[in-house]
């Protein structure tokens, strides 16, 4: 690297920084060791020692072609996948349908079909239809006749 610099002036610690970087990783760890206060020609006699020793073995993924089982485990994946994917989409479509006919109130309300209070048939209250002379909500109008002052009971039920 000092040859590549030629005649101009490049600060040591730059170009041993450079240099450095270059190297490769286990030399680095080993050459750290000595120090930044080394000179760069002796850092480089030692750099050339260690890759002498060290052979660095370079390592490269491979990939097989995929096997026939591979091809066929792939597509048992892919055809499982497409039937929940399916299964998945009718399941959405059902819970929207059954959630679109419930809008509105989630109880259950009352039948406005039918009122609260029985219909009358009679001129007679439904109190007195039920309890006749014990009856003691009697409600107007209503035609059952009076109780008697004779009577021991309350006084008039109306």
């Amino acid at each position: 690297m000092k040859q590549l610099v030629g005649p101009y002036k490049l600060d040591e610690a730059l170009l041993k920084q450079m240099w450095f970087n270059r190297l490769p990783r286990s030399v680095r760890k080993i050459l750290s060791a000595l120090g930044k206060s080394s000179p760069l020609d002796d850092l480089a006699d030692m750099a050339d020692k260690v890759m002498e020793v060290c052979h660095d073995n370079h390592y490269t993924n491979t990939m097989q072609p995929y096997g026939a089982a591979d091809v066929s485990y792939l597509n048992s994946i892919q055809r499982q996948l497409s039937q929940l994917t399916s299964q998945l989409e009718s399941l959405q479509t059902t819970v929207a349908t059954v959630q679109a006919r419930q809008v509105g109130p989630q109880f259950r309300q009352r039948s406005r079909s039918r009122p609260r209070s029985p219909k009358r048939t009679s001129e007679i209250c439904w109190y007195h239809t039920k309890f006749g002379t014990k009856a003691r909500r009697c409600t107007r109008p209503c035609a059952f006749p009076s109780p008697s002052t004779d009577n021991q009971g309350n006084g008039p039920a109306r």
